[in-house]
């Protein structure tokens, strides 16, 4: 009687314990980044866990999203700062223009030389934009300059 060994069996057998081997170890191999769990497959996954890679990853991205949040957190301060000073500029704006408007209108229109007409002109246009407001700001503060200057001239021509 002969013995019974894995190697007695059929060629049909035999193809199919290959071909499942095969499979089970193709299911366990390791495919791109042994620390990632999508990747790493079942005997790293059971390594990484056992000696903390996966708690080591989640610990560096919980960091990065704490970094994230301060930054945004700072981002947004900066903003409703700069938005507190654009609308500063833009009150100190509108007040310097009434000015002008007053000032205008005690020295008499025909009595205003015609370059400082225009200047006239251009401060009582629409307040200066930007894309972000870091440029309103500044280009706020360049008008707010000019118009000062031009309200310290009519005064002194108003008297």
């Amino acid at each position: 009687m002969s013995r019974y060994t894995p190697f007695n069996r059929p060629a049909a057998q035999r193809s199919a314990l290959l071909c499942a081997v095969l499979l089970l170890t193709a299911a366990c191999a390791q495919r791109g980044n042994l620390d990632d769990p999508a990747y790493g497959g079942f005997f790293n996954g059971i390594e990484n866990i056992s000696d903390g890679t996966y708690d080591a990853r989640i610990a560096t991205r919980e960091e990065r999203v704490a970094a994230l949040q301060h930054r945004q957190q700072r981002l947004l301060a900066e903003r409703n700062s700069l938005s507190r000073q654009v609308s500063a500029h833009q009150n100190a704006l509108a007040r310097l223009q009434q000015d002008i408007i007053v000032s205008k209108i005690r020295i008499g229109e025909q009595n205003i030389p015609q370059q400082t007409q225009a200047r006239i002109s251009a401060a009582l246009n629409p307040p200066p934009s930007g894309q972000t407001d870091a440029e309103r700001l500044a280009n706020l503060q360049k008008t707010i300059a000019d118009t000062r200057k031009l309200a310290e001239s009519l005064a002194k021509l108003a008297g």
